[in-house]
């Protein structure tokens, strides 16, 4: 259930269409007052409010909603030039913003994405749960279905974007095989490779309208990116089966030289693994075409990296890149 607020009739009309020829099924309120009683529900809801409301603005209807449940995934709507407004919504927690009016398939794209994400976060709970009781009586079967729900996760986001498709998959066997190579024990070598699958875990903190948008990033959206390595951590640490796996993915954006995210660490403050998932991570992403360019090829990308070795990686992870070369398959 769709839960659309818009005082504009003719704006309400087309944004009602519009989710119902998605095949959503939706109820619309022109008064914030009136929606508040249907914020609890045995359904799942999704909240796409208008920013621009007389008694109460989507914003402190948010905040309300949210009160009620926290659960509850938000959309809002908002005119052009006030994306200022509009970044402040994502700051506090909100699943996207739509520009008015809303391009169909986007609109349509990002209610589908608030339904996956409450349903994501009500799975990520259950899991949780589970797991305490599970946890100490069936590591090993407990691990394969965790392993197996995560990634299966991780290329359903990949999959949010043709740019990234096997993108997850690509920076696992990377990083495994740059791990070999440097003669890492096999328990770590598969503890890179889990890490290289689950490294973007944490990308489902960021809309669509951020991931595909063709420009150059505001310093607010690169913020909101750079809170997935925190969120990847928040979602995996009760699955303390993935032992090292968990740090390699909450560093591998860190580089030597302190330049990196999300905590600036330097030098050997950063672990191998996290060496490792970073390097291969950014190799797979030279390689990969984005929104706003193309892939570049692969002496030219190797050139890219060796030109910060030891600034931003260390000089024998990258030799042993080289000597291991996966890159998009």
């Amino acid at each position: 259930l769709v839960l659309l607020v818009d005082d504009e009739e003719s704006s309400a009309l087309l944004n009602q269409s519009i989710l119902e020829a998605a095949g959503y099924r939706v109820q619309t309120f022109d008064r914030t007052p009136d929606v508040i009683e249907h914020l609890v529900s045995d359904e799942p809801i999704v909240l796409v409010t208008d920013y621009d409301m007389p008694e109460m603005s989507g914003i402190e209807l948010a905040e309300h909603a949210l009160d009620v449940d926290p659960d509850i995934k938000i959309i809002l709507l908002t005119g052009r030039g006030d994306e200022t407004t509009a970044q402040t919504a994502l700051r506090m927690g909100f699943s996207d913003y739509i520009i008015k009016p809303p391009d169909p398939i986007a609109f349509a794209r990002a209610v589908q994405r608030a339904f996956h994400q409450r349903a994501g976060d009500r799975h990520h709970r259950a899991m949780v749960a589970w797991m305490k009781i599970e946890l100490g009586r069936r590591q090993d079967e407990i691990r394969d279905v965790t392993l197996s729900t995560l990634a299966a996760f991780a290329n359903a986001l990949d999959s949010r974007s043709p740019h990234f498709h096997g993108h997850s998959r690509a920076v696992s066997l990377q990083a495994g095989s740059i791990a070999a190579t440097l003669g890492l024990p096999p328990e770590e070598v598969e503890a890179v490779r889990i890490a290289g699958l689950l490294h973007d875990v944490g990308m489902i903190a960021v809309p669509d309208s951020i991931v595909e948008k063709e420009g150059a990033l505001t310093e607010e959206e690169f913020a909101i990116i750079k809170t997935h390595c925190d969120r990847g951590v928040e979602i995996l640490q009760p699955m303390e089966h993935l032992g090292d796996s968990i740090r390699f993915i909450h560093e591998h954006h860190e580089r030597l030289d302190g330049s990196g995210y999300p905590g600036g660490k330097r030098g050997d403050e950063i672990s191998l693994g996290g060496q490792i998932v970073g390097i291969s991570e950014a190799w797979v992403a030279i390689l990969e075409s984005r929104a706003y360019r193309s892939g570049v090829p692969r002496d030219e990308g190797m050139d890219m990296l060796l030109q910060v070795a030891g600034d931003w990686f260390l000089p024998e992870v990258i030799q042993a890149l080289l000597d291991s070369d996966v890159g998009m398959l």
